[in-house]
């Protein structure tokens, strides 16, 4: 039989920490291709063919690109429906979840899918706000020589793995929080804390530093989904579009309104650095994660980057932004009005790689 989202997690929701304790805390060693394919093949059998089919898919730009921080109603996701799964199911799902992502990972996992349920509620617009409208798509057929891709992801969450690829494939990975806090079942829940903290706490940290602050103002990520308004539209209904078909996307050279340069920045202040980018780069398990660390924070790498922000360091006003761009990484977080409680604010979030989005493995 079926069960609610707040069942499921009540009864499934097995992370390897005590409850009162933080996420970090877990020194799990997850994300190495053996463990997730084993993981799928325990999953495969107890889906029916009409499942399996929605899941599997072909590796190719088109479905890699399809992913998006809107809600299915505004860009339909295709995939294995994570709120049709039996017990038994979502049971084997969760597996497969736990093998690819940290504990931190797998967290956020669960806080934004219920946060997606608290907002339910709200949805007079039937636009999808739900924590069982988050899917599971595998792209071209799990190895362990040879690429292939899981996609994880619905409203304010798009995990995006490459196994086997030319490089580490972690990225795009998109987050987001609406609300930004929020009691449920008992419990306050505030899904990117973690992020949201680092980030803002590093802007306070550079904000005295000439350079610091990027010109403009931000209304969302740089480098996310492209969407379109028709002309004469407004609000969800306006909306078109809303996938990453603006990949391969281009980034900032040069010096001008980039922000600070990091090797310019004194010891504490690198630390915050690694900080903001550590709360991002380890939500996939460590096998995954732990290459493009290496890369981000190896000395010259982290000389060359830079860290900019626009609007308050503390998060409190709409249009506040924090960038951190790197020879290879590039990290935002901006602050946005909320759609359900448009006084209220919530956050977007984006990790990209510069040359190891979809793990090199797609080209446009």
């Amino acid at each position: 039989m079926r069960i609610s989202l707040a069942l499921a997690l009540l009864a499934l929701t097995a992370l390897p920490v005590a409850a009162d304790q933080p996420c970090r805390a877990a020194k799990t060693k997850t994300g190495a291709v053996a463990p997730v394919i084993a993981a799928l093949e325990k999953l495969r059998p107890l889906l029916s063919v009409e499942q399996r089919a929605a899941m599997e898919k072909p590796f190719d730009a088109a479905q890699a690109t399809h992913w998006s921080n809107l809600p299915i109603a505004i860009v339909p996701r295709t995939g294995l429906r994570l709120g049709d799964l039996t017990e038994a199911q979502a049971t084997a799902a969760r597996a497969v979840f736990a093998a690819t992502l940290s504990a931190c990972g797998l967290e956020l996992l669960d806080e934004v899918r219920l946060a997606d349920d608290y907002l339910a509620p709200f949805d007079k617009g039937a636009i999808g706000w739900n924590g069982g409208n988050y899917y599971l798509s595998v792209l071209g057929a799990p190895s362990a020589k040879t690429p292939w891709m899981l996609q994880l992801g619905g409203h304010h969450l798009a995990y995006n793995v490459v196994f086997n690829g030319h490089e580490p494939g972690a990225t795009p990975l998109f987050f987001g929080s609406e609300p930004i806090r929020f009691e449920m079942q008992g419990k306050t829940h505030e899904p990117v804390a973690a992020q949201s903290t680092a980030m803002s706490t590093l802007a306070a940290a550079i904000a005295t530093h000439p350079g610091a602050k990027l010109s403009g103002t931000f209304t969302d990520v740089v480098k996310g989904v492209i969407m379109k308004r028709a002309p004469g539209t407004s609000g969800p209904v306006g909306l078109s579009g809303g996938v990453d078909s603006g990949f391969p996307h281009s980034y900032p050279t040069g010096d001008v309104d980039r922000g600070v340069r990091v090797g310019t920045l004194n010891a504490a202040e690198r630390q915050l650095v690694r900080a903001a980018i550590e709360s991002y780069a380890t939500l996939p398990g460590n096998a995954i994660s732990a290459p493009l660390l290496a890369a981000y924070e190896d000395a010259a790498a982290l000389d060359q980057t830079y860290v900019g922000f626009a609007g308050a360091t503390d998060f409190s006003v709409k249009g506040s932004y924090v960038r951190i761009d790197g020879p290879r990484v590039w990290m935002e977080m901006v602050v946005q009005p909320a759609i359900a409680k448009p006084e209220d604010l919530h956050f977007h979030a984006l990790w990209r790689d510069k040359t190891a989005d979809y793990g090199g493995e797609v080209q446009r």
